[in-house]
């Protein structure tokens, strides 16, 4: 029975495990910076009679391969119509053929041109951008 034990290639190990801890404040920070737009969004979400665009707000992050990415978002189906406006109003164009008609789901008929733009998610981000930039290469720190 030997007396000790050598493992080879363990500076390669440590160093792995370094860059584990590196990756792990550069993640926190990303979430933080996150949260920083998350709170921007929600305040700047249109809130209407329920307040439901800026409850859905949320944010997150991932692992995609080597990459982290954060994401700040909505699942609500009709947030990109808010952000981004409809019809004559569209920020990268939209409907042309206008007034059309709807009806909703009292029966009652309206018409539209479109929706003119709320944009919150972006603004969001832009106005933050000198914060988050500071957050993260504080956590690469």
């Amino acid at each position: 029975m030997a007396d000790s034990i050598r493992i080879e290639g363990l500076d390669g190990v440590l160093e792995s495990l370094a860059d584990i801890k590196d990756v792990s404040k550069i993640e926190r920070a990303l979430k933080k910076a996150c949260a920083l737009v998350e709170r921007s969004a929600k305040q700047k979400a249109p809130k209407g009679e329920t307040g439901e665009l800026a409850r859905s707000i949320s944010s997150r992050v991932e692992v995609d391969g080597d990459e982290l990415v954060g994401i700040v978002f909505t699942a609500l189906e009709y947030a990109p119509y808010v952000e981004f406006g409809t019809g004559l109003f569209a920020v990268k164009g939209g409907r042309q053929d206008v007034p059309w008609c709807y009806q909703d789901e009292k029966g009652e008929w309206h018409t539209t041109s479109g929706q003119h733009p709320q944009p919150f998610l972006g603004p969001a981000l832009n106005e933050n951008r000198e914060q988050i930039l500071k957050t993260l290469q504080e956590g690469q720190k």
